[in-house]
């Protein structure tokens, strides 16, 4: 393990799971029986283009500056190469140590992943990448590689980690698990579970294969940046706003655990690229800024277009920093009394007392309630977030809407090897937590979707426990043997 003086910056060579990024690779199985399959006739599927499309064995990777970053890594595990200082002072923040990196590509990368290419593209957003890379030899074959760079100024490298891949973490006791069977052991890990798989029908209706719970509302965490995508979206229909429209960083949307609170002040991003940070990264501070755009009363018209429900759980529909401040900003009986009032009441409440607070970035909390992680904050059912994906799948192509939308949502995919099983791969994740306790909300959802006769699936699971200490990893596991046996369903 190799760590750099100046900042938090790490290289490691072992296996980890991260934190936002939920990864778990596939386990060879049988075909499921045909009596457990799903028959479906009829059903014409859009023609589906791959958004990083795999040409004579290479990612298609868009013009991102850390697509870049990424190429030159890669191209410096070829077997004969040599990386110097001078390189890495060129590619590199002054956080990291040039002669140690240098070290680290001649001495560990290119030995363990020699002439390494990208086997799998789990992620890929303007500031990160995830990949798969895989070597033609050495020690360590295939390695778990996620990059950052600078969306502004020279555009560098401020993070870079490579992990050694042994392959799945899928448990070997869900490997065998057939669809209702892993339902009901996801249901079994949390008190407030709740999971839903099915697919959209052509009438554009959520239709289940095998639910749990599918009907209760559960918290999100930011599976609610869905609505904000739509509500962007439909400007963008309008011709309201326009996807290559300037928004510029400002302080008064800045919001905790927002990855671009780090570049400078005034810096200008495209409306797809906020939208592709907000929904591939989850960036806070992205989704303040498109919130601010779009409006609090288009979004919320969207949470009713597309057929949640019970909206008034989640109208009226508040940005990060003001969900932060119901969290950590008045003592808990205030509190309550917003989360449990009448709408008009919460209306006046949040005009009078939670926006004059403003930003949640630079953090400073008074007060933190757990309870709240679970019981105040946006919520919705399974089938609310499965219908969500079906308006966003109908948004209208009008003005580069839809493109818009596929853009950002399949700009993360969680898992590995889903772009090789699936022409459209859209993801939102969610995880609400506390320092003491843990994750109290874990939410994951998939559409999953293939040219021709099949239907777009599409998973949702949401873990809930007021209590936390939810564990990501059996989780993950399950949701993993799901997504496989839906693979394996007939058209």
């Amino acid at each position: 393990m190799i760590y750099c003086a100046k900042k938090q910056f790490r290289i490691a060579l072992f296996t980890l799971l991260l934190t936002h990024l939920f990864w778990v690779p596939w386990v060879s199985a049988q075909p499921i029986a045909s009596e457990d399959a799903l028959w479906i006739s009829g059903f014409e599927g859009q023609v589906i283009s791959a958004r990083f499309p795999l040409i004579d064995g290479a990612y298609q990777l868009p013009d991102y500056s850390v697509a870049d970053q990424l190429e030159w890594v890669i191209a410096e595990l070829a077997v004969g190469e040599t990386t110097t200082v001078a390189e890495v002072q060129q590619r590199f923040t002054s956080a990291f140590d040039a002669p140690t990196i240098a070290d680290f590509f001649n001495d560990n990368l290119r030995i363990n992943f020699p002439d390494a290419a990208i086997l799998d593209l789990i992620a890929m957003t303007p500031v990160s990448a995830v990949a798969i890379i895989d070597g033609t030899s050495g020690p360590t074959s295939s390695g778990f590689l996620q990059i950052n760079s600078q969306y502004s100024g020279d555009e560098l490298i401020s993070f870079l980690q490579v992990q050694n891949f042994f392959g799945t973490i899928q448990f070997p006791d869900d490997q065998i698990l057939e669809l209702d069977a892993a339902l009901d052991k996801f249901q079994s890990f949390q008190p407030d579970n709740s999971i839903f798989v099915g697919y959209i029908d052509q009438q554009n209706q959520c239709q289940p294969i095998s639910t749990r719970s599918a009907l209760t509302p559960r918290a999100l965490g930011s599976i609610f940046k869905m609505w904000v995508l739509g509500g962007l979206a439909e400007e963008v229909a309008d011709v309201q706003i326009d996807t290559s429209d300037p928004i510029t960083l400002v302080a008064a949307e800045r919001a905790s655990g927002g990855t671009i609170n780090s570049e400078p002040l005034g810096t200008v991003f495209s409306v797809q690229d906020m939208a592709t940070l907000m929904m591939g990264i989850s960036d806070n501070t992205a989704t303040d800024h498109l919130h601010e755009l779009v409006g609090r009363a288009g979004i919320g018209q969207v949470v009713q277009d597309y057929g949640v429900a019970d909206p008034d759980i989640l109208l009226p529909f508040l940005n990060i920093s003001e969900q932060f401040h119901v969290f950590s900003r008045f003592d808990l009986p205030t509190a309550l009394s917003y989360v449990n009032g009448t709408e008009p009441f919460q209306e006046t409440f949040l005009s009078n007392q939670i926006e004059p607070l403003g930003p949640s970035f630079p953090t400073n909390f008074p007060f933190f309630h757990q309870q709240l992680l679970t019981d105040g904050t946006w919520a919705a059912s399974p089938a609310d977030v499965c219908q969500t994906l079906a308006g966003l799948r109908a948004t209208a192509e009008d003005n580069g809407a839809l493109e818009l939308v596929d853009i950002a949502m399949a700009s993360q995919a969680a898992f590995p090897n889903l772009r090789n099983e699936w022409d459209r791969v859209w993801y939102k994740g969610g995880s609400l937590a506390s320092g003491a306790n843990g994750l109290h909300v874990l939410a994951n959802a998939w559409l999953l979707e293939n040219s021709g006769d099949f239907p777009p699936y599409v998973v949702v699971g949401l873990a809930n426990n007021p209590a936390g200490g939810i564990d990501q990893f059996n989780i993950n596991s399950v949701l993993a043997r799901v997504i496989e046996l839906v693979r394996r369903f007939e058209p």
